[in-house]
């Protein structure tokens, strides 16, 4: 069933695309759009010329919350509605509990549960079907500020459309409405990028696709000049679209998945003549779940952009463009990669090595003319093992070590990163390989890194730099992986704290000799 939609929706956009031409400008340049309040605009532009990203802004111009003027305290006839039931006895204004004639409009998902009676809104927390009809429980009565009133047996019930944010839908009319209204608020910004993350929902009306037309005609006629972007393609909203972006969110844990989706996408699109984006990656702090975004997890997503000629959106607020230590080369980075996917600089070699899901690539800037590019491998995550040497009655003391081969593709200068997490500390870490003893006289505490990349220095989890130093033993030249086996070896002191001890772990990148690229 879902592959003869397709097939009819395919069919349905080809004629569209034969039919006429496109009305705005296309485009697959990437943006950011972030939460922000006005005050940051200034703020985000910067970051965004910073980047080589336009900014944008996501829009839902059909959203009516709870506590609107066209709610309460008497509700609008144009609240949008699913259909009608039919209240199967009497009920007062205490009731709590009441029944309605069996209907299939309970199979269609609500987040609030929200039925309209005349002018009383009810929700509804529970519900059960008996022969045909539907028990409905645990009703709050003159819900969202309406008045609980009686109704009559057979009174006509309206099941109320609400979204996922918990607002209602207009009808056709009032969207008309709010649909203008917003657009001339737009029309004042110099935002560059409109984005319609739910458009099928301008559809649940009456007018179907036509709304949809309707609703980006209207924003078109105030913002010629904006490019426009949905989750959705049409035969309605071809013609407006500047390209489609599907607002997927994409991560490491879904490499493999990734690439098979977006080379069905890819097909797809180019077959629709509309530019596509494949998805959003998200720029993030540290939490209790994950890790901070690094820049090798960035420049995987970044070469699989680049690999499909696709731009992107990226996700991030404003708390983290502050808060992110390595929040500029994050964005010094896109700007490398998206200055030489828009300039069309990589190869179709390059762009096929690019789809490898487990393949990691770096980009540097060397002058206005040059970037290097280096393939480069990121290792698993090796646990360091303790011996506790002395205890007592509040702390443990002893020594962190690990011996490991260290496999690496190729011949390069040593780079880890060390995480200490749990309780207490590690300090005066010593790598011993080959090239001799490697000693950071530091002390590193739980929460923060300790990074070596032919310099060192201390973290917090956020990669904000608490403390830069030297590392003493080895000649720092000397300090390098040889293509093969390595044997490292890492032994460290620790103290640990109430009673538990740190937990460490270490990541070491290889790098492949750089390739020149001239955009």
């Amino acid at each position: 069933m879902k592959r003869t939609l397709a097939i009819v929706l395919f069919v349905l956009i080809g004629f569209a695309v034969l039919a006429q031409e496109p009305l705005v400008s296309r485009s697959t340049k990437s943006y950011l759009i972030a939460d922000f309040t006005q005050k940051d605009t200034a703020f985000l532009k910067e970051k965004c010329l910073q980047a080589g990203l336009d900014l944008g802004i996501s829009v839902l111009a059909n959203r009516i919350p709870t506590d609107s003027k066209f709610v309460a305290p008497k509700p609008s006839k144009h609240l949008l509605k699913q259909g009608t039931l039919q209240l199967q006895l009497p009920m007062d204004e205490k009731q709590t509990e009441f029944a309605v004639y069996h209907s299939d409009l309970f199979d269609i998902p609500s987040s609030i549960n929200v039925l309209q009676i005349d002018e009383e809104l009810i929700t509804y927390r529970t519900m059960e079907i008996t022969g045909n009809i539907h028990l409905l429980y645990h009703c709050t009565r003159g819900a969202f500020g309406t008045k609980a009133k009686a109704h009559s047996k057979n009174a006509i019930v309206y099941k109320l459309w609400d979204t996922p944010e918990r607002t209602f839908l207009p009808d056709i009319e009032l969207q008309d409405q709010m649909a203008q209204a917003e657009a001339k608020k737009l029309a004042e910004t110099d935002f560059l990028i409109l984005i319609f993350n739910d458009l099928k929902s301008y559809a649940y009306n009456e007018q179907g696709d036509e709304a949809i037309r309707h609703f980006l005609d209207t924003m078109h006629k105030y913002n010629p000049n904006k490019l426009l972007q949905a989750d959705l393609l049409t035969p309605a909203s071809w013609p407006y679209l500047s390209r489609v972006n599907e607002n997927q969110l994409w991560n490491e844990s879904m490499r493999t998945k990734m690439i098979e989706t977006l080379t069905e996408k890819q097909n797809f699109y180019r077959k629709t003549l509309m530019p596509w984006m494949i998805g959003n990656f998200q720029i993030r702090l540290a939490d209790k779940n994950r890790n901070a975004t690094t820049l090798e997890e960035l420049e995987w997503f970044l070469s699989k952009a680049a690999a499909f000629d696709a731009g992107f959106g990226l996700d991030c607020s404003v708390e983290t463009l502050r808060k992110h230590g390595m929040a500029d080369i994050l964005l010094n980075s896109i700007n490398n990669w998206e200055t030489l996917r828009l300039a069309n600089a990589f190869s179709e070699e390059q762009k096929e090595r690019f789809k490898d899901p487990y393949e990691n690539w770096h980009i540097e800037k060397k002058n206005d003319s040059t970037y290097w590019l280096f393939q480069q491998q990121i290792s698993r995550r090796y646990t360091c093992e303790s011996n506790i040497s002395h205890c007592d009655t509040c702390k443990y003391w002893g020594n962190m070590h690990g011996n490991w081969n260290w496999k690496s593709p190729y011949n390069c200068p040593l780079s880890f990163i060390v995480k200490v997490e749990g309780k207490g500390s590690i300090s005066d870490l010593c790598v011993i390989s080959s090239f001799g003893e490697l000693m950071f006289p530091c002390t590193v505490k739980s929460g923060q890194y300790l990074i070596y990349d032919g310099h060192a220095r201390i973290t917090d989890l956020n990669f904000n730099t608490i403390e830069e130093f030297y590392p003493q033993g080895a000649v720092i030249s000397a300090s390098s992986l040889l293509e093969g086996e390595n044997m490292i070896g890492i032994t460290c002191p620790f103290m640990g704290e109430g009673k538990r001890i740190p937990e460490v772990t270490v990541r070491y990148i290889t790098r492949d000799a750089a390739e020149i690229i001239i955009p």
